[in-house]
Order: structure tokens, then sequence, then C-alpha cells
């Protein structure tokens, strides 16, 4: 149905022109007209559906068509009511320009990650100097009231030329390389435009405007109605299909958002050149050529900031989730993870120091009784206040409490003899007396701890496993000798 309305409208702007001979310009103009206020509507209602932030692009689309539409309207006052035919007036001439320059500002922005505010405000003051330089360069070769001359309406064309065939390559680069379904669906529809747009233009400015038909009110005007009945089939009906494309590279995405940003100051750049080449505007030109180099640079470093802030944050948060990795979620003390890192850590550290190390494997007595009686919930809460005492309880910053298993706990002991290790065995065994939880299944009433003991001094034939065994038997020693105790290893 849409292209046949599309063709519809094709047909109604030729036999309006054919029928309506002593209207002809008039009725050209309605349709020339309308076609770009369809597309900036189109745009518009892309833009209510998808996001009307600058950021998503159609509102900067719409503005776009709607600067050609003024242009067209200011053409129709100088032809109906001013009564002026030169070929190129410079206010209408300056709106057909500075129609790239939201296109530019999209390409340059939307889908660019990690966008701050300051950075798009230098992307705007990037973008109205190249506006401000496209005002400049027009009016050097035209006047208000028009070109003097057939040579400076050719390089008028040859301007538009060049802005045209940017504008292409910018948004089939930047559709190419989309992975996202709304800047698929908008750079799908600004390539179509602005690669057909390029082709018609070329063709009606050098061949038609300039040689056979320089007026309007020709069936050639046809011709200007093609790219944005274009844009507007690709809006409303190709949409989806432009959506659903495969995914490009990533490589090629990440280097096309990179490197967007710096096609608006390179636009801005060319156009600074071109003043200072054609014109001698050396002021002028040496202005947008520090501006771009500055704002590009400034807005580079920026990136770099943030780069290095999100470096950062994820070292950050990295560390923090391998720390939490060795954490026991149930008493907040390292867990057996935590514990199998640090034993073999500390065993080859006594083994080049020839230092007796020391493991300490701790055991809540009768704790499934106590779970039975008392329910989980309690048990967790017993356990947590057991951790908390065994912890209040080691003095040296090279101990290391974790939780082992279960009910078990496991302390290393490092540089610490046989009887340094029983000094602390004691000192565990009666903070948790002291605490006084009760335990009614337990000869005492209340929690009691047994330890088994074991100390070696490590050589290149031993391992960790047997410092771990020793100490697992001499806790077996314990609970059966009647627990509430500690054994040593023999």
């Amino acid at each position: 149905m849409i292209p046949l309305l599309a063709l519809g409208f094709i047909v109604l702007h030729t036999i309006s022109i054919l029928l309506l001979p002593g209207h002809a310009v008039a009725a050209s103009y309605a349709f020339l007209v309308a076609a770009p206020l369809l597309a900036s509507v189109s745009a518009l209602r892309s833009g209510l559906k998808f996001g009307l932030r600058l950021t998503q692009g159609w509102s900067l689309v719409a503005l776009s068509m709607l600067s050609w539409t003024a242009g067209m309207l200011c053409s129709l006052c100088q032809d109906l009511f001013f009564h002026n035919f030169n070929i190129a007036p410079g206010a209408t001439m300056l709106l057909y320009t500075l129609y790239g320059v939201p296109i530019f500002y999209a390409v340059a922005t939307v889908g660019v990650e990690s966008s701050s505010y300051l950075q798009r405000g230098i992307d705007a003051i990037l973008a109205a100097l190249l506006g401000y330089l496209y005002f400049a360069l027009m009016f050097s070769w035209t006047t208000l009231q028009g070109v003097s001359s057939h040579q400076s309406a050719e390089m008028i064309a040859f301007m538009f030329d060049m802005e045209n065939a940017f504008l292409t390559a910018m948004t089939a680069t930047r559709f190419f390389a989309a992975n996202a379904p709304n800047q698929r669906r908008l750079f799908g529809a600004l390539a179509s435009f602005t690669c057909v747009y390029g082709i018609t233009a070329a063709y009606y400015n050098h061949h038609i405007a300039l040689d056979i038909a320089p007026d309007f009110g020709t069936v050639y005007d046809v011709i200007i109605d093609v790219p944005f009945l274009v844009f507007i089939l690709f809006v409303l009906q190709i949409r989806q299909q432009a959506a659903s494309a495969p995914n490009p590279p990533d490589s090629l995405v990440r280097f096309v958002r990179i490197g967007s940003p710096l096609l608006l100051a390179l636009s801005v750049l060319t156009i600074a050149l071109m003043i200072m080449v054609l014109h001698q505007r050396f002021v002028l030109g040496v202005v947008g050529i520090v501006t771009a180099v500055v704002g590009y640079g400034l807005r580079s470093i920026l990136s770099q900031v943030q780069q290095i802030e999100v470096a950062d944050k994820l070292r950050s948060d990295q560390s923090m989730l391998a720390e939490m990795a060795l954490i026991d979620s149930l008493t907040g003390i390292p867990n057996r993870r935590a514990f199998e890192e640090a034993i073999e850590r500390e065993w080859r550290l006594a083994l080049r120091t020839q230092q007796v190390i020391s493991l300490l494997l701790i055991d809540v007595d009768m704790f499934k009784q106590y779970n039975d009686r008392y329910g989980h919930i309690a048990g967790d809460v017993c356990l947590r206040k057991v951790a908390d005492t065994l912890a209040q309880a080691i003095h040296r910053p090279t101990d290391l409490l974790a939780r082992y298993g279960g009910e078990e706990f496991v302390l290393i002991l490092p540089s610490t003899p046989t009887a340094g290790a029983i000094d602390v065995a004691e000192s565990l065994c009666a903070s948790i007396n002291y605490i006084n939880l009760p335990q009614e299944d337990n000869p005492v009433k209340h929690i009691t701890i047994s330890i088994g003991i074991a100390s070696m001094l490590p050589t290149n034939d031993a391992l960790p496993s047997e410092l771990i065994r020793a100490a697992d038997h001499a806790l077996y020693d314990a609970k059966r000798k009647g627990r509430n105790r500690f054994e040593v290893a023999t």
C-alpha cells in the first residue's frame, strides 16, 4: 500500500504540472514542500515510538527534513511573492545546505557509548560552527538576491555534491556498523535517503537547474520528490527488515563508534580549509581548524578519563568479588577456598624460612544434636557466635581462621611450634566456655569445642595435606577422649 501511495504522489505531481500550465510553479511547489514535510512527520512518528531524545537521532532527522522544507518555502517566497528568479538565492541555498548539520551531529553522537553531557556539548559546538562555516562559504559565492555568475552557481552545486557524498559515506558506515535495532532503522533510513538524494541532487543541479530547466514548474521537479519518498518508504515499511539484519563484527562496531565523533570534527576542518584556500579568509579558517582540533582533542581526553574511571571501577569490583569469593557467607570469616590458598602459601614460606607451621582443626561438639533440638536457624546463630569468639581470641595478623565446612573451623599458625599452638588452643577452648551458649545435650550444658593440633617443619618431600591429616587425627582423638579438649598429633 505504501509504495502505491508514493507512486501516486509522483503521478499527482506530474499531472498537476501538465494540467495546470498557467499555475505549474505553484502546483509544483505544493508537492515540493509536502514531500520533505511528510518525511519530517515520518521521522517524528518514529521518534515518538523509539524516543525523541537527541541520543536516539529521530528528532535530529526531523530537524534536518524541516530545514530542507524551510529552504523550499524560502524558494517559494522568492519565486511567487518577490519575483526573484535567480537560480541560487542565498537564504534558500543556505537552508538546503544546513539540512546536513543535524545528520552530521547524529552520526557523531547516536549510539556512541559513554558519551557525557560535556562531550555532547562539544559536539553541539562543532555542529554549530559547521553551520556557521557553511554560511560563510555559501555567501562567498552568493548573496540574499542570488548568484551573479554561472560559475558561482556551479561552485555551489559542487559544494552540494561534496556534502551529499560525505553524508552518504558516513550514514552508510554507521548503518553497516550498527548492532542495535533502532540504530539500524535510523541509519538505514538515512543511508537510503542520502544516497538517493545525492544522486538526484547531482543530476538535477548540474543537468536541469544549470542547463535545461533553471526554474521550477516542469516535470523535472518530480525528481526532487524521490529521495524523500524513499525515506518515508524505508521508515514506514522496511524498518523491520533493517532491525532484524545480522549483527556486524564487534571489531567494526567498536571502531566506528570510537571514530564517529571524529567525522564531525573532520567536517569542520574540511570546510575551514576550503574557506582558507578558496576565499583567503585566514582568520575564520584558523578559528575553524583550531576549534576542530581542540574540540576533538578535548573530547578524546574526556573519553580517556571515562575509560580510566570504568577500568578502575571494574578492577575495584573484581577485587571485591574476589574477596567475596573467599569469605564464608554465614560466618563472615574466610571460607575453605581461602584456607586452601593460604595453607599453600604459608607452607611454601615456611619451607623457605625453615619455620615450624602449626594447624588447629576445630569442631563444635555435638552440633547435630544442637540443630535437632533448637533448629537450623538457631544452629546458624550458634556458628556465627562461635566464629566471632574464635576470631576475637586470635591476636596475630598472620594467623588465619577459616570455616572448614559444616561446624568445623581451621586455624593456620605460621612460625608457631607445638607449645605455642597449645597455648592458642587453650585460649580458644576457654573463650568458647566463657560465652556459655546453652546446649542441653552437652554434659556441661553449654557449647564446647574440640581441637586437633598438628605442627610440622616443612620439607621438600612433605605436603600440606599431611599436616591437615595429622590435625584431623588429633581432633578425632579429642572427640574420642570426651570432647571439650584438645589433642596434639604425634
